[in-house]
């Protein structure tokens, strides 16, 4: 009896066709929302998301499938499988620029060296650089901070990148961002979402944002929806944006040439108000 632990791929060998993965009676795939670099208004990488179907084709909440109880060592392996999966459709989608950014749990980062060697030997075999992977530390506890940071110095030194995801929601903590010392801070949605709700809010994004500038770290605002969180982000001085306003999750390449129209006239709109304040304050 096949492990439903386990997850079992099918591969094609046509160009461009992604890879699909089957668990227990589960379909899994990959989809890739676009991240985007405001300064020179083009995508930078990608997110990889997963999405899972069942027998009947209904779609499962991702969750669903990644909050399962398994036994002890399960969880790593599901979780490794899944991050298999969405490099292996990365690699088909992408060019030669693009960046790949993975969630992933905190114990994900505490592997041995043997599992290392492994990474080192797949990406080799997908002639993919470790310097074009963020791994993203999802915000969650962790019951052993050193074991963490010890792992995450040693997917470092493999010249991975490090992101910590959705911060300031749940147990966010800027002493956190010290002991890590991530390459991008992920902000979570509310935190622009609250900022475009409420405008005294805004001065203490901005605050934050150059907060985490001074540790080293480069700041995405993630789940930007809206052309007033779009212009909020790009106000607060973030590096990177993401969110349904500039591309919703597919399977290929954002269309490059509708997302330049659209950060044309956020950089149009951005002058305007930066103008316009300039002037009140005369």
């Amino acid at each position: 009896m096949e492990s439903p632990h386990l997850l079992h791929f099918s591969g094609s060998d046509v160009p461009l066709l992604p890879s699909i993965a089957s668990f227990g009676d589960l379909t899994l795939s990959s989809v890739f929302q676009p991240i985007f670099n405001l300064s020179h208004s083009c995508p930078i990488g990608y997110e990889a998301l997963l999405r899972a179907h069942d027998p009947d084709g209904n779609d499962v909440p991702p969750m669903a499938v990644l909050n399962r109880s398994f036994s002890r060592g399960c969880w790593n392996n599901l979780e490794r499988g899944v991050q298999l999966l969405h490099t292996s459709n990365f690699t088909r989608m992408a060019n030669a620029r693009d960046m790949l950014f993975l969630n992933t749990q905190p114990d994900g980062f505490i592997a041995s060296d043997a599992y290392r060697r492994l990474v080192e030997g797949t990406l080799k075999r997908l002639q993919l650089s470790p310097d074009r992977i963020v791994l993203e530390v999802l915000e969650t506890p962790n019951g052993n901070m050193r074991q963490l940071v010890e792992g995450i110095a040693l997917f470092r030194s493999q010249g991975f990148l490090i992101a910590l995801d959705d911060f300031g929601e749940g147990h966010s903590n800027i002493d956190r961002v010290w002991q890590l010392q991530p390459d991008i801070v992920k902000l979570d949605r509310r935190v622009i979402e609250q900022a475009a709700r409420n405008p005294r809010f805004a001065p203490l994004l901005r605050r934050l944002v150059s907060l985490l500038h001074e540790t080293g770290a480069a700041v995405l605002v993630e789940g930007v929806e809206t052309q007033q969180e779009a212009l909020l982000a790009m106000e607060c001085g973030a590096d990177f944006v993401q969110g349904f306003y500039f591309a919703h999750p597919a399977m290929n390449r954002v269309d490059e040439v509708s997302c330049r129209v659209i950060m044309n006239s956020l950089h149009e709109l951005f002058r305007s108000r930066t103008e316009k304040c300039a002037q009140e304050h005369v």
